[in-house]
């Protein structure tokens, strides 16, 4: 078992839903603050805010309760430097390595970046047909994301003749309405940007209390709605690791 990436794996598991930071004008401190209010492990933070070279570096020394995910990201350094001209927030996994604890992306990723990084970091790209995806599996990534709000691809990935061993991750316009629908096509983690989290609220009167309660709502139904999709996944938290993998429904590339 890989002790570096299995907690963080586990916590993310169990977690069942996280939030990502998009690209807006709310505090990053607030929003953090409010992550953890409402008992969160594991948030995702994407290379679109304007502040994440800032941000990224320091996130452990600040925040060592939770674990950090980077989103939007892109597995050549190459493109990567071109695109800092225009955004200079963009970062290399390389620069980012030393403090992050995985890697989300909307495009694929080579198997050579995961070999590189499959063992050390969650490794999370994107994928448009299933041989994309299973290829990415067996070269190291912990999930394959899927883009919403249609979740006829995460279903595909999950028919019978496949055994559902690819594990799936899906954001794209989920709201605790829609979280029963995700899992049931298989997802066993789901994401939301906090511009889906907050969307009706005035900014001007959010403070970290409010936007915790946002969250906590988000949370709660998805825990609710993939212990009905996933029965084996209700009681995680009490579970051993060793019960916690035997109970997992697809396969685990952190062993």
């Amino acid at each position: 078992m890989n002790d570096k990436l299995f907690p963080v794996y586990r916590a993310l598991h169990e977690q069942a839903w996280l939030p990502i930071f998009v690209k807006d004008d709310l505090s990053t401190e607030m929003l953090t603050e409010a992550c953890r209010m409402a008992g969160l492990k594991v948030v995702e933070y994407t290379l679109r805010r304007g502040d994440a070279a800032e941000v990224i570096p320091h996130w452990r020394e600040k925040n060592p309760d939770l674990y950090l995910l980077v989103g939007s990201t892109i597995d050549s350094d190459a493109v990567t430097l071109q695109l800092k001209r225009k955004h200079p927030q963009m970062m290399t996994l390389s620069q980012m390595a030393p403090y992050t604890d995985g890697f989300v992306s909307m495009l694929p990723f080579s198997d050579a970046t995961l070999r590189v990084y499959g063992s050390t970091h969650l490794c999370i790209p994107a994928a448009e047909t299933s041989g994309e995806a299973l290829r990415q599996i067996r070269e190291g990534a912990s999930f394959i994301k899927t883009i919403g709000p249609d979740f006829s691809f995460s279903k595909y990935l999950h028919a019978v003749p496949t055994f559902g061993y690819c594990p799936t991750y899906v954001t794209g316009g989920v709201t605790p309405e829609r979280m029963g629908e995700a899992f049931r096509a298989g997802n066993v983690l789901c994401a939301s940007g906090f511009d889906v989290i907050l969307r009706g609220e005035d900014p001007s009167c959010l403070d970290a209390a409010r936007v915790a309660e946002r969250i906590a709502e988000f949370a709660a139904a998805a825990r609710r709605e993939r212990a009905l999709a996933f029965p084996e996944l209700a009681d995680t938290a009490s579970m051993t690791d060793g019960e916690f993998l035997d109970a997992l429904p697809n396969y685990c590339s952190v062993l």
